[in-house]
């Protein structure tokens, strides 16, 4: 676990440094990615789903970028977008792609449909983050 919390804090910290974020701005993009991570394993652990997993882990990743970006003055995307780097199903992505190209049928759907609801719990997630906060801006206003 502790190597998978460490290769998520580089992960982001790699995308953060990509996105050309600054100084501390760095180093919070790497702990949202290593908490993400953390929260996604411990949901995971509980549950054993991946929907819901990714769902919360998503939910998180949302309202940590909306506090950073006002703490650091600095957009949110830049922050959602470095933090949920480890949610991303890249192995499921990647045996669907090997599925069609080998033309294994059952790896491709298999693999396509696990890759399809993650993105769709992650998306989920971030959108839910989105309306609360709309409306919340909309009430203190």
């Amino acid at each position: 676990m502790i190597i998978q919390l460490g290769a998520a804090f580089v992960g982001s910290i790699g995308f953060a440094i990509f996105l050309k974020m600054k100084g501390k701005q760095i180093f919070y993009a790497g702990l949202g990615g290593l908490v993400t991570w953390f929260i996604y394993l411990m949901v995971f652990e509980m549950c054993q789903s991946d929907f819901v997993s990714n769902l919360i882990a998503a939910v998180f990743v949302g309202v940590f970028a909306e506090v950073m970006a006002r703490v650091n003055r600095a957009p949110s995307t830049i922050f959602l977008t470095a933090a949920a780097i480890p949610l991303i199903p890249g192995g499921k992505l990647y045996y669907t792609m090997y599925g069609l190209v080998s033309k294994d049928q059952v790896l491709f759907v298999e693999s396509g449909m696990d890759a399809v609801i993650i993105a769709l719990a992650i998306s989920l997630g971030f959108v839910v983050v989105a309306v609360i906060k709309r409306y919340a801006d909309k009430i203190l206003k």
